[in-house]
């Protein structure tokens, strides 16, 4: 038996209304996030491959 009465309240939930426009937003900053992340992405291998792999790329001849 639960005896604390606020959980026995009920909730009205009312729906969010999102307008157009703010889903058109959404949306652009998820696309731009997404290209961001990918070209932030790709540069960060293209650093990691110019580090030598090994030791032997060091050595002189």
């Amino acid at each position: 038996m639960c005896t604390c009465m606020r959980i026995r309240t009920p909730t009205i939930l009312h729906p969010v209304h999102r307008s157009t426009i703010h889903s058109v937003w959404r949306t652009l900053l998820a696309v731009l996030m997404r290209a961001t992340g990918f070209t932030l992405w790709r540069g960060l291998r293209d650093l990691l491959d110019a580090i030598p792999d090994s030791n032997d790329d060091f050595t002189f001849h």
